[in-house]
């Protein structure tokens, strides 16, 4: 779990906000073009979960800087979890958590989010990341209902090219309607394919509980 709004949201400082590195060079993924908006809701047994992407400038989850971004040395998954009403009252806070590399240098940025939750009110998240060691690959995470994490930002397809243009919200993630419980998520990573260079990839997860 995570205090909150203790982050840098991208949107304050769209144009200039800071960019995740990458392996290969200097240039840096946008993250204020899509900014910290909250990305599309999924709604499970009256409750509404959401996801974002923030930036940190802190190995334990937190911001302190200003609202320039110029202290941000990583970005992480934030999800939120509100209660829904049917009788027209609005959302209600019930919980959140953040998804970060806590590492000292060179961390983990994840960015451009998505989710879903199980009939066993798994959540998965999935995203893409990249480092200064890492090109943009496709990541995953799964996280209990109660905030508790199953397992830690799984790199599931790793990048391998160096990407020089504009890294859209392009990720996925679903319930199967088979079962209700499997979760399935597609997510870009940089690919040395031409003329495109990036690609998807899916993985299916069967979480217990």
């Amino acid at each position: 779990m995570t205090n909150l709004f203790r982050f840098f949201d991208f949107d304050s400082n769209a144009g200039n906000a800071p960019g995740a590195p990458q392996l290969g060079g200097s240039f840096t993924i946008s993250l204020g073009r899509t900014g910290s908006r909250l990305q599309p809701p999924f709604i499970r047994n009256g409750f509404l979960w959401t996801c974002q992407h923030v930036g940190l400038d802190n190995t334990n989850g937190s911001y302190g800087g200003g609202g320039a971004g110029s202290t941000v040395d990583r970005s992480g998954i934030q999800w939120w979890k509100f209660q829904s009403s049917s009788t027209g009252n609005p959302l209600s806070y019930t919980a959140s958590g953040l998804l970060y590399d806590n590492r000292t240098s060179n961390p983990w940025w994840y960015y451009m989010p998505s989710l879903a939750v199980n009939s066993n009110n798994v959540i998965l998240v999935g995203f893409s990341g990249s480092s200064p060691n890492n090109y943009i690959s496709a990541l995953y995470s799964g996280v209990r209902a109660d905030g508790t994490t199953i397992l830690p930002p799984i790199v599931t397809q790793s990048g391998n090219a160096y990407f020089t243009g504009s890294w859209g919200d392009y990720s996925f993630t679903t319930v199967d309607p088979t079962n209700n419980r499997t979760l399935w998520t597609i997510q870009v990573f940089a690919n040395n394919v031409s003329p495109y260079p990036w690609g998807d990839w899916i993985v299916s997860a069967l979480p217990s509980p």
